[in-house]
């Protein structure tokens, strides 16, 4: 089975969502969220929409879907990020707006398509390496490996597989 056709049977049974902006603007890329994300993102008491703000969440999502500039410096924070394994090919979009920010998880089922797993305040994520971003990767790579069990994982070494336009990844 193709990708698009487990997408359209996940979107079906309400494991996805398709994302779409509140915008006149033609989307250039796909954004999906599953049904754990959707929880999260519509729950106007999740500790991600109380403590960082859903419109700064949908802002970082809507920037996605429109194609706009996904990645940046290093030194400055990148928006879309690659985590380091294991488990392999786990990505973040990173909510930086507010004070207290957020981390978007999730993974590419193709290039420019991404599907959101789960969202988290940065403050609960800790720093890099603690159980509860091993716990998260974790999560996500459960929730897809029993959503796609069998599809082959994308991965690709170059971000710009990945993203095929308006991606920066040199240092400004």
């Amino acid at each position: 089975m193709s990708m698009k056709a487990y997408i359209a049977t996940l979107e079906a049974a309400g494991k996805l969502r398709r994302f779409v902006p509140r915008s006149r603007q033609a989307p250039k890329r796909r954004l999906y969220l599953a049904d754990l994300a959707t929880r999260e993102f519509d729950d106007p008491s999740s500790a991600t929409n109380v403590l960082v703000g859903k419109g700064f969440i949908e802002s970082s999502m809507t920037r996605w879907v429109l194609g706009e500039r996904v990645y940046g410096d290093a030194r400055k924070g990148r928006f879309l990020t690659r985590l380091r394994a294991p488990p392999p090919e786990i990505w973040e979009i990173r909510v930086t707006e507010p004070v207290t920010q957020a981390r978007l998880l999730g993974r590419f089922a193709e290039p420019n398509t991404l599907v959101l797993i789960k969202l988290h305040t940065r403050r609960y994520l800790g720093k890099s390496g603690s159980d509860a971003w091993s716990g998260a990767m974790a999560e996500c790579h459960d929730w897809w490996s029993n959503a796609f069990p069998a599809v082959e994982l994308f991965s690709a070494s170059d971000v710009h597989a990945y993203v095929t336009e308006n991606c920066d990844d040199f240092p400004i």
